[in-house]
């Protein structure tokens, strides 16, 4: 182990089963993912004894230890697949910290792929959730914020927002922060609520310092080479291009419009807005809670030289 993990983690495979660097390079295993993907759909079917709520023991990354995960079944779909199967990424919580499986395979990742000793400054664009607190206990120097709205200015700090103390307001697209301030930014389904998401990209890769790394998740289509714009922003305000889609909000019950369906091309968005190395990193382990394929976490990083 690289001290990162925890004691348990060395009884169990790792999760992670490739990295790919665009579709033509996912395309090019395509014979051999199916063939891994009939396995990963059988055991799936297995596991899946019931279409009511259940749960089961497996190793959360994010606790350190084994604990009950829960499979729920809303967002019900079959996808590409002849299973019919719940919304894996948003499903299968952690009956003791409360994290669903994409969240646990941010920290996994974190974990595995990253030499936490090494940093001492890291920025997640959340504050308010039971992720962000286990974030923190993983690293201290940890700084969060939430995005309140467009009529503040970033880096704004509120006393008080509803019953919340001391929140920061951070801009994705336009953030406080000086140049090569973070070893490590966290970004958690938010670049498919940004419509300048490339402009997002751009100033992550400013506040990194050279050779800091981007880790995030977003809800990936990865049988699309171009992203889908489902909605932009005209001069009279949002057009949709596509029914509108609204995704959950920690602050607030309205919810968040889906812009886009990310597809492949976000590999090449990010290495155009700066960043040398740019993977999406595939996972799957039942025994860690994480059904469903396939499915991925997307690393970028930042040259130790001026690009």
């Amino acid at each position: 182990m690289d001290g990162n993990g925890d004691a348990m983690a060395q009884y169990f495979p790792s999760i992670w089963s490739g990295e790919y660097r665009s579709k033509a390079e996912y395309d090019e295993n395509a014979p051999r993912l199916a063939d891994a993907f009939s396995v990963f759909d059988w055991l799936d079917d297995r596991v899946l004894h019931s279409r009511h709520a259940f749960s089961y023991p497996a190793y959360c990354s994010a606790c350190g230890h084994v604990t009950q995960i829960r499979i729920a079944w809303y967002f019900g779909e079959a996808g590409n697949s002849p299973s019919i199967h719940p919304a894996w990424t948003e499903t299968a919580i952690c009956d003791e910290c409360g994290l669903n499986s994409r969240m646990r395979a941010i920290i996994d990742f974190l974990k595995t792929h990253c030499d936490l000793s090494t940093i001492t400054r890291a920025y997640v664009s959340e504050q308010i959730t039971s992720s962000f607190h286990k974030l923190k206990e993983l690293l201290p120097s940890l700084i969060g914020s939430e995005y309140l709205g467009a009529e503040y200015p970033s880096g704004k700090i509120f006393a008080q927002w509803g019953k919340l103390r001391r929140l920061r307001h951070e801009d994705l697209t336009a953030l406080s922060f000086a140049d090569n301030q973070f070893d490590l930014v966290i970004a958690q389904d938010v670049f498919e609520h940004i419509p300048n998401y490339k402009k997002a990209f751009t100033e992550l890769w400013r506040v990194l310092l050279p050779g800091g790394r981007l880790v995030f998740s977003i809800p990936f289509f990865y049988d699309l080479e171009t992203t889908r714009i489902r909605a932009s922003v005209g001069n009279e305000g949002i057009v949709h291009h596509l029914p509108a889609e609204i995704h959950g909000n920690p602050v607030s019950k309205e919810g968040s419009l889906c812009f886009q369906n990310f597809g492949w091309d976000i590999l090449s968005d990010l290495r155009q807005a700066g960043f040398k190395e740019a993977l999406a990193h595939m996972y799957w382990g039942p025994w860690q809670g994480h059904l469903g394929y396939p499915f991925f976490i997307f690393s970028a990083s930042k040259a130790f030289t001026s690009q």
